[in-house]
């Protein structure tokens, strides 16, 4: 409310009054600029001090005219035009913005309002005087008096709003009352006899209040987190995203069951030599003619595929509590843990053969030729750890267990078959009865003197092919006992006939060979 008539007047009254009430505006702007260099992120606290400065310049503004030879209310009218839109502005800030929109929208248009009665001044000259300071104090009113709402309904969500309004003094009721009190008194409406010479300072003392008001109201900020520590803690959530985001990308090439077998609680805690030794079941598998099927494709066609066939097998793996230790090209290297890791591994060799069944059913609708598979499984004692240097490390796998397990999977490539297990996997299976097998026969491994059983696991065999597997294990069966009975004749018959059940099986092929090599070799000569 701080027009020409009512400055006039009061430094007229109460002369000393105006220059501790000047020395109050120009305090809160200071104390503001205090705090805007206090909490520099904050936005808050500039826009205070525009509004606080504003409203010293227009309290100010007769002598400020003056020295500028300019006329007096058209300057002071655009001051107060400043303060009352930076009002807006400020209150907005300090309520985070909740004070609805239409508040901020009518303040633009009261101080439009008041710099229009300005510029009318200016331009007519005094005679308008009367009529544009009138106009200014009815529109200044009637923002005050609208002012009182606006809080309210934002004081649900804004600490700010209440202060605002009155808090615990109705400063904000305060301030509107003056205002429409100092209006009607201009307007000519009658007012209580009392207020006559106190109706001037009544209105500076009240925008002085609300100035009070509005500085209580943005210091709540300092309640906050400081935007400096904001701006830390985001930098931290921002490194603990990267972090996570390194980590996820670090878990596809290091299995996270890597980590827990080693006692490792994080990626970054692995170093060169770390190692434990397991008793765990190994698991290889790959696919068969694979190099004569990649030559007929090419290198995009080729990563497609074995992405394309991984897909499909990889998650079954996973499903069965292994993990993916290695790929190799085509080849899939897996563990699967101590306690029920045969049963597991088997398991899952079994499901691998069943969606090899159904993706050659899809492959076949686009004249695509099937696929198979060769499985080695083997249970025995390694060591896993990180081999490498120390830039350049790597979780890798060494045993014997491991050697074995692979010769197990050339087994099952070399005789045509799609499962093959050793004697230490059979033995650990909760109830091998559950499986179709048949004994295939003892492999010498490397380094080793007594040689392993082998098994073969028809389960997961496409419904045919198992039927006709199941008719010839009888022979193949009675052709292993003639076999390890050295009757090469008759386990030639047997082989024979389970060859015509099984054409490519390549083990009964290999016995038939090996018995026909055996029974038309001369025999030693008798002493």
């Amino acid at each position: 409310m701080l027009v020409k008539s009512v400055l006039e007047s009061v430094a007229g009254v109460f002369p000393v009054v105006q220059s501790g009430i000047l020395s109050f505006w120009i305090a809160l702007f200071s104390f503001s600029i205090a705090l805007s260099l206090y909490r520099i992120r904050a936005k808050v606290y500039p826009f205070a001090a525009i509004y606080f400065g504003a409203s010293a310049l227009a309290f100010s503004s007769p002598a400020l005219a003056g020295a500028l030879g300019l006329p007096a209310l058209p300057v002071t009218l655009a001051l107060v035009a400043a303060s009352r839109f930076s009002l807006a502005i400020v209150t907005g800030k300090a309520c985070d913005s909740l004070i609805h929109k239409a508040w901020l929208v009518g303040s633009l248009v009261a101080s439009s309002a008041i710099v229009a009665a300005a510029i009318m001044a200016a331009v007519v000259g005094p005679s308008s005087y009367e009529a544009a300071e009138a106009g200014a104090m009815v529109v200044l009113a009637l923002h005050a008096v609208a002012a009182t709402p606006f809080f309210a309904l934002a004081a649900g969500g804004a600490p700010a709003a209440p202060r605002l309004i009155g808090g615990s003094a109705p400063w904000g009721l305060v301030w509107a009352s003056a205002a429409a009190l100092s209006a009607a008194r201009l307007l000519g409406f009658d007012a209580p006899d009392a207020l006559d010479g106190y109706a001037a300072i009544a209105v500076v003392a009240a925008d002085g209040v609300m100035g009070l008001a509005v500085l209580l109201g943005v210091m709540l900020e300092l309640a906050k987190p400081a935007p400096e520590d904001t701006a830390l803690d985001d930098y931290a959530l921002k490194m603990d995203a990267y972090t996570a985001k390194v980590g996820a990308s670090i878990k596809r090439f290091i299995p996270t069951e890597f980590l827990q077998h080693l006692e490792k609680a994080d990626f970054f805690d692995l170093k060169l030599g770390d190692h434990v030794k397991k008793d765990m079941t190994i698991f290889f598998s790959d696919i068969r003619a694979f190099t004569e099927m990649s030559e007929r494709l090419t290198t995009e066609e080729s990563f497609s595929f074995i992405n394309s066939y991984l897909a499909r097998v990889v998650p079954v793996i996973n499903d069965h509590g292994g993990f993916v230790d290695k790929y190799m090209g085509d080849g899939i290297m897996a563990l699967f843990a101590e306690h029920g890791g045969a049963d597991q591994a088997v398991e899952s060799a079994v499901e691998m053969q069943k969606k090899m069944v159904e993706y050659n059913g899809h492959r076949a609708k686009v004249n695509y030729r099937p696929i198979s598979m060769g499985i080695g499984i083997h249970t025995g004692q390694l060591m896993l750890g990180v081999v490498g240097v120390a830039d350049r490390m790597e979780g890798t796998v060494i045993s014997d267990a491991v050697n074995l397990s692979s010769r197990l999977q050339s087994i099952a490539k070399a005789f045509n078959i799609p499962l093959v297990i050793s004697e230490r996997t059979f033995m650990q299976l909760e109830d091998p009865g559950k499986y179709k097998y048949r004994f295939i026969g003892k492999v010498r491994v490397k380094g080793k003197d007594a040689p392993v059983s082998v098994f073969e696991i028809f389960d997961g065999l496409p419904e045919e092919l198992f039927e006709r597997k199941m008719k010839s294990n009888t022979f193949f069966e009675q052709g292993m006992l003639a076999y390890y009975q050295k009757d090469y004749s008759q386990g030639v018959f047997y082989f024979k006939r389970a060859l015509e059940n099984v054409p490519d099986d390549g083990a009964s092929r290999f016995y038939l060979e090996t018995c026909l090599r055996k029974a038309i070799a001369p025999k030693p000569a008798e002493k």
